[in-house]
């Protein structure tokens, strides 16, 4: 399909096309009965984004939901690039699962799943990243390869996924660096009293991730560092332990498991 852009005299009014001046048009010359504008002329709705490098006008449909016209724009790697100074402060908004995975639910039924901060300052940085689960209804599932070692993670409760941000194939750093935002893993749409059960939000889960950093330093120092003074695990410290405690800091933190205690 060709374009035409107009330019010159009556084109801030919408051009010849859009007034009876079409008729001096050579490729309207042979158009029938004559109107009070091209019968040629096709108009659509178009959206761009203002802060993107390169306008790409997209066709706009009310019916259809746009990640600009919607919450999702939170997703957006041109909005994350502007308005996100601290890439790990986590929306309050967000419900938890217990092996440290986070669900945004929006109104419209729209979901996306990442992991927390929780598990991206534990793991310092990812190997690489394998999606188990791409589309379908299924619980979010994948592969994350830590210091070498394959951690098989999935979302404890299922999701009608539509599609799983694939840039993290080629650019994994995403994910820890940015893990409430470019570093979202699934989206999708929530299943009715099914996508939510048993996740918690609020004051609730502020005072888990408490409990959990408590209990990470707790066996750090019995089984991994016994002997050390206290304090406070680095950041990155999958990145420092062998093989073997990978496998059980993975199996007591990140695994498919419920609550365990109070939350």
């Amino acid at each position: 399909m060709q374009k035409l852009i107009l330019d010159g005299p009556g084109a801030a009014d919408g051009g010849r096309c859009t007034s009876a001046d079409y008729r001096h048009c050579a490729l309207a010359a042979k158009s029938g009965p004559q109107q009070d504008r091209c019968p040629h002329l096709e108009q659509i709705r178009v959206q761009y984004c203002g802060v993107s490098p390169v306008t790409k006008l997209v066709p706009f449909s009310d019916s259809e939901l746009s990640s600009c016209t919607s919450n999702t724009y939170r997703y957006c790697d041109s909005y994350l690039l502007l308005a996100r100074p601290h890439a790990n402060s986590a929306p309050a908004h967000l419900l938890y699962a217990p092996n440290h995975f986070w669900l945004d639910a929006e109104a419209s039924g729209l979901c996306h799943v990442g992991i927390d901060g929780f598990l991206a300052d534990v793991a310092g940085s990812v190997d690489g990243i394998t999606f188990v689960t791409a589309r379908g209804t299924h619980c979010p599932s994948l592969a994350l390869t830590v210091n070498g070692v394959e951690w098989p993670m999935s979302f404890p409760n299922p999701l009608m996924i539509q599609k799983v941000n694939s840039r993290l194939r080629s650019d994994p750093a995403r994910l820890t660096v940015d893990p409430y935002g470019a570093g979202w893993l699934f989206e999708g749409w929530e299943l009715p009293g099914r996508t939510r059960a048993g996740l918690v939000s609020g004051p609730q889960a502020a005072a888990w991730q408490a409990q959990e950093r408590e209990r990470l330093s707790n066996e750090i120092h019995e089984a991994h560092a016994p002997g050390c003074d206290g304090g406070a695990p680095v950041h990155g410290v999958a990145q420092l332990l062998s093989r073997q405690d990978l496998v059980c800091l993975f199996q007591h933190f990140f695994s498919n498991r419920g609550w365990t205690g109070e939350v």
